[in-house]
């Protein structure tokens, strides 16, 4: 029997053998002088096939390690991407809560106060105009009883208001600098209260 007819190591090897395989099988088999029907033939194919088989196999590795590193990189440009979503959204939340936290808490007092002023300045002013015309000895105590004492007043009271509101709320976020806002405005109450009795 030959080794063609003993064992097909093409159906093991779940391909046809190629000439330079089959060619280095029988070159083997003729240097141990085997004869076609000796029983080494099957133990000679069985490491033939471990030979073919171990060849293929770093191919088979690289081909599963290039699977799995495409896999975990497509997963890693998923979670890149789900990640900068995240970012961007947290940044945009934090932009409209930090421009909501700009206009309310510093543009809106910072207007009552430049109100106030140019409401002292102009009755300032009117007092200053009035006693320089008619030459009378006017005290400034009467700046408070033109219309714009009371304006005055009502201003500081709604933004002592505005700011007592303001220090009630940094109270209860954090609970930290809180009575630096609640003593401005306990003094502006305080003095929109005086300015209200003077002007009666």
């Amino acid at each position: 029997m030959s080794l063609d007819d003993m064992i097909d190591l093409g159906k093991v090897c779940g391909r046809e053998l190629s000439e330079a395989e089959a060619a280095r099988l029988r070159e083997v088999g003729s240097r141990l002088n085997l004869r076609d029907d000796d029983a080494l033939w099957p133990l000679l194919a069985a490491m033939e096939y471990q030979r073919i088989y171990y060849e293929a196999l770093p191919e088979k590795i690289a081909g599963a390690s290039r699977a799995i590193m495409d896999g975990m990189a497509a997963a890693a440009e998923r979670e890149t991407a789900a990640a900068q979503a995240r970012l961007t959204e947290s940044v945009v939340k934090e932009a409209q809560n930090l421009a909501s936290k700009i206009q309310y808490a510093k543009l809106v007092p910072m207007g009552l106060f430049a109100l106030i002023c140019l409401l002292a300045y102009g009755s300032l002013m009117l007092w200053a105009g009035f006693r320089i015309d008619t030459g009378r000895n006017m005290p400034l105590a009467a700046v408070l009883h033109m219309p714009s004492g009371w304006l005055i007043s009502g201003l500081c009271l709604i933004t002592g208001g505005f700011f007592f509101v303001l220090s009630g709320k940094i109270f209860l976020a954090d609970g930290g600098g809180w009575w630096k806002t609640g003593v401005l405005a306990m003094g502006l109450i305080m003095a929109g209260a005086a300015i209200f009795v003077l002007s009666l």
